[in-house]
């Protein structure tokens, strides 16, 4: 389990966006923030415009607090677009100021972020494009890279951008806006989502239809969406094509790729039925209030502490992948202590104990089916703890952990080996309940 933030949402107007290819997060915190690169069609004749954005959670950040009350937050953003020559293309530097009105919120506690968009203008070729974001108090620092494609849209009669995640498309005050989705992992996006996309078109206004296919590699396709008909106009406009929920995926990286037809196209088509196509890379990773879910069926077993053998049954026993992640998030909905905010705190709290556990007190079996596991995960960390050896017998050691109201746990390790069993008191009854600090 990895209690690592995903990226939600944030609202902008209705704006013009293009293709990202393919994402690689640095792997040591994929999630410390998130961004999307896009390019679509310019007012320039010789390049394409590239919008970069970076979205970074609170709790990703060292917040100070000022003698107003305030947390404040400073950090820059350094973003590097290298050509297919390794070559530097263009290079931007940005210091970012974040203010938090109280201690929880500076936390992540309302589940916010900083959002930052970035234009570059740049000619038809593969680029990678690297953003590094360095918190300027604690000199944490993350990178992502991604590369894209910039195209040269004016050479073809009809193009199309690439594709935006959208969780939502609304109208506010007579214009639409939309809610993007800067997080390839659609895991969480029950309702399903949207695809946005500039149609470019040097022909005549006409209705298209388009299709939608999901992959692993292309060739390998998945799914193939129901033809959904639009009205493109000539010039430039605005698309979106609904999504509903991809369901049965297994964890991993996948294609999604939208066509456009066509008038000919028969039912079954082919390459040479295409009038446009355009793809971008999604992933599927069960996730729970931002939390990857890296082994469902592990996080199931490890409810044991906090869920009665029947609710796990229930979970267990779901007709289907979906139906056992949904389960499984509807228990930890039920006690979610802050249910009109992103965060779930107790299942953060429950599975960074199960962490905890696993890497402390590991001994013929994992760390969180020991009797020290359990009394960790359950009652959280010891007020205080002693260990000694047995007088008569060194190799047998004892240690004692000590909560509030004097509670205390002995445990006996009687070989030496690290093998701590619980001897007092000689059954634990109680549920893990979260409780705020």
């Amino acid at each position: 389990m990895k209690s690592s933030r995903v990226l939600y949402y944030f609202v902008i107007q209705l704006l013009a966006f293009g293709i990202a290819i393919a994402q690689n997060p640095d792997k040591s915190n994929p999630t410390a923030f998130f961004m999307d690169v896009i390019s679509v069609k310019s007012n320039k004749n010789d390049s394409s415009r590239v919008d970069i954005y970076t979205a970074v959670p609170y709790q990703s950040l060292l917040f100070l607090k000022s003698d107003d009350g305030k947390y404040y937050a400073k950090y820059s953003i350094i973003t590097t677009i290298f050509n297919n020559k390794q070559d530097i293309a263009v290079e931007m530097h940005t210091e970012r100021f974040v203010k938090a009105d109280d201690y929880f919120i500076s936390l992540g506690g309302n589940g916010d972020f900083d959002f930052f968009q970035s234009i570059a203008y740049l000619p038809e070729n593969d680029y990678k494009v690297q953003v590094k974001i360095i918190d300027l108090i604690s000199n944490q620092n993350y990178k992502h890279d991604r590369e894209i494609s910039v195209i040269n849209f004016d050479k073809y009669p009809f193009a199309l951008s690439g594709l935006m995640l959208v969780s939502s498309i609304f109208e506010t005050n007579g214009k639409k806006s939309i809610t993007p989705y800067l997080n390839d992992n659609v895991s969480e996006l029950l309702d399903g989502f949207f695809l946005f996309f500039e149609s470019y078109n040097k022909l005549a206004a006409d209705t298209v239809d388009f299709v939608y296919q999901v992959s692993k590699d292309e060739k390998d396709i998945l799914f193939t969406s129901d033809k959904v008909r639009r009205y493109i106009p000539a010039g430039t406009a605005q698309q979106y094509i609904k999504i509903n929920s991809l369901k049965n995926l297994t964890t991993g990286t996948y294609v999604i790729k939208l066509i456009a037809l066509k008038p000919s196209a028969e039912a079954k088509f082919s390459e040479a039925d295409y009038l446009a196509a355009t793809k971008r890379t999604i992933t599927y990773i069960p996730s729970l209030a931002g939390n990857v879910i890296e082994n469902l069926d592990l996080a199931i077993k490890q409810l044991r502490y906090v869920a009665t053998n029947s609710q796990i049954e229930y979970i267990r026993q779901a007709a289907s992948e979906d139906d056992k992640l949904n389960r499984f998030r509807e228990f930890w909905a039920a006690l979610d202590p802050t249910p009109n905010t992103q965060r779930n705190e107790a299942f953060e709290e429950y599975y960074s104990r199960v962490d905890y556990a696993n890497q402390n007190f590991k001994s013929y079996t994992d760390g969180w089916m020991t009797d020290k596991g359990m009394v960790y995960i359950i009652f959280g960390p010891p007020v205080s703890y002693e260990r000694k050896q047995d007088y008569y017998n060194p190799n047998r050691i004892y240690e004692r952990w000590t909560y509030g109201n004097n509670r205390e746990f002995l445990f006996v390790d009687n070989n030496g080996f690290g093998d701590f069993r619980l001897s007092s008191p000689p059954t634990v009854t109680e549920k893990y309940e979260y409780r705020r600090g």
